[in-house]
């Protein structure tokens, strides 16, 4: 038993459906793609109806239509057929040698046309194939732009274009969520109605560096945050990728959006629990450090003031032996209240650790400093704390110094508002004590 050679498949025969009432119009079409017989095959109809009826029934690749048919007339057969065949090429057979009206058939639906009585062979042949290939592409860009809009309209981000004088042209359906502007009535808007006002100045200006600069398309990543404004006048911080390109018309801009505010809100909130105490509320002990050393910096800059107290609660181990930890907690942040009430939005309160805690008073020299941590042993002395016996009082003692040219860190500092605050536990606990000059040098050796 021999195996059959298998060659290639015969191509298929191009089907072309001539629509033409007049015999001698069809005759002469017939006749003209008679040297391409072996590779179409025609057939001929004289009415809109039998066209339309024939085409439920058959395979056809390319229509040539005469516009006036016993029972349709004039660009109103182009519609009904490209209606009733969205998909099928079709070539327009004309009397008019016109090119507004050739123009107008093009609109219509049409790929092409040819005049009767001016078409030999190859030109209608050309035409033919030349319907096929444009009706090809056509297709396949709509189905490329059906694709792009589903991807568009199904996209989580924003996105939306802008022609060259900064209208907006398209919004997808993420975009009508985002911003509360359906795309109905946002489609023509200036792009600016989507910036608070202040900002739109300092907008535009970005969107035409942008535009004439040579970059192409800037990422996320490599974007600073822009402000959007929603329909309700909500303002939200917003991630944008943008990209340019050029077209007949001038250049579009394509925009792709994303609210950040959620993320925002979480980094500030992790940002807030990395430097806070948890308890009290007040610096931690590394986010007060930090903020000291920017003081020492200023200070070694400027030459101006800078003083620093340490506080620390008097017997706060019996508190918590006798009342419990729940009272210590409690007198741990009504003295963080107290401070917080007591000094100024520029002084910095920590919690370095325990019932201890620091502040910075920028501007500040060492008289008005004391007088500070007076105030402040004064007010938590006559603090009520509630417990189960009623209301506890609790006293502070307070450590003072005045920060110098020659520390190179807060720690210094920290060393001799120490020396002091204990100082004032040896001498009786409930006092304010001052590191000065003569100490320091004890202070750093001890």
């Amino acid at each position: 038993m021999t195996e059959a050679s298998v060659g290639p498949a015969p191509a298929r025969l191009t089907a072309i459906l001539v629509v033409e009432d007049d015999d001698a119009d069809a005759t002469l079409v017939v006749r003209a793609l008679r040297p391409y017989a072996r590779r179409s095959q025609v057939t001929r109809v004289t009415s809109l109806r039998e066209a339309l009826a024939w085409l439920e029934r058959n395979v056809c690749d390319v229509v040539l239509l005469d516009l006036s048919l016993p029972d349709s007339f004039g660009l109103d057969t182009v519609s009904r057929l490209r209606t009733d065949s969205p998909s099928l090429p079709l070539v327009v057979l004309t009397g008019f040698d016109d090119e507004d009206f050739a123009l107008h058939i093009l609109e219509a639906g049409a790929q092409d046309y040819l005049v009767k009585g001016q078409t030999d062979g190859p030109l209608m042949w050309r035409a033919v194939q030349h319907a096929i290939a444009r009706k090809r592409l056509e297709e396949d860009l709509r189905l490329s732009e059906e694709r792009l809009q589903g991807i568009i309209g199904l996209a989580q981000d924003a996105i939306l274009t802008a022609d060259d004088r900064l209208t907006i042209t398209l919004f997808n359906q993420a975009a009508e969520r985002l911003f509360g502007y359906d795309a109905a009535e946002i489609l023509g808007q200036p792009l600016s109605i989507l910036i608070p006002e202040p900002l739109r100045a300092g907008h535009e200006a970005s969107v035409a560096e942008f535009g004439a600069g040579p970059v192409q398309s800037r990422v996320m990543a490599s974007r600073r945050e822009v402000v959007g404004l929603t329909r309700d006048g909500r303002e939200f911080p917003a991630e944008v990728s943008i990209a340019k390109m050029r077209h007949a018309h001038g250049r579009i801009y394509t925009a792709v959006i994303r609210d950040v505010s959620e993320r925002k809100r979480v980094e500030t909130e992790l940002r807030r629990m990395a430097t806070t105490d948890p308890l009290t509320g007040l610096h931690n002990r590394r986010r007060f450090w930090e903020l000291a050393e920017v003081e020492i910096a200023r200070l070694r800059r400027y030459g101006r003031p800078v003083s620093v107290l340490m506080l620390d609660i008097d017997r706060f181990k019996t508190i918590n032996d006798r009342f419990g930890h729940a009272v210590g907690d409690q007198a741990l942040c009504a003295l963080a209240a107290v401070c917080q009430a007591e000094v100024r939005d520029t002084d910095h309160i920590g919690r370095l650790g325990g019932e201890e805690f620091a502040i910075i008073l920028p501007e500040t020299d060492l008289p008005a400093a004391r007088e500070v941590a007076e105030r402040l042993r004064q007010r938590l002395a006559a603090t009520d704390i509630p417990c189960l016996d009623g209301v506890l009082r609790m006293t502070v003692s307070v450590g003072v110094t005045l920060c110098r040219d020659g520390d190179v860190t807060i720690e210094r500092a920290l060393v001799r508002a120490d020396r002091a605050l204990y100082t004032a536990k040896a001498n009786g606990r409930n006092r304010v004590e001052i590191c000065d000059a003569c100490l320091d040098a004890v202070a750093l050796s001890s």
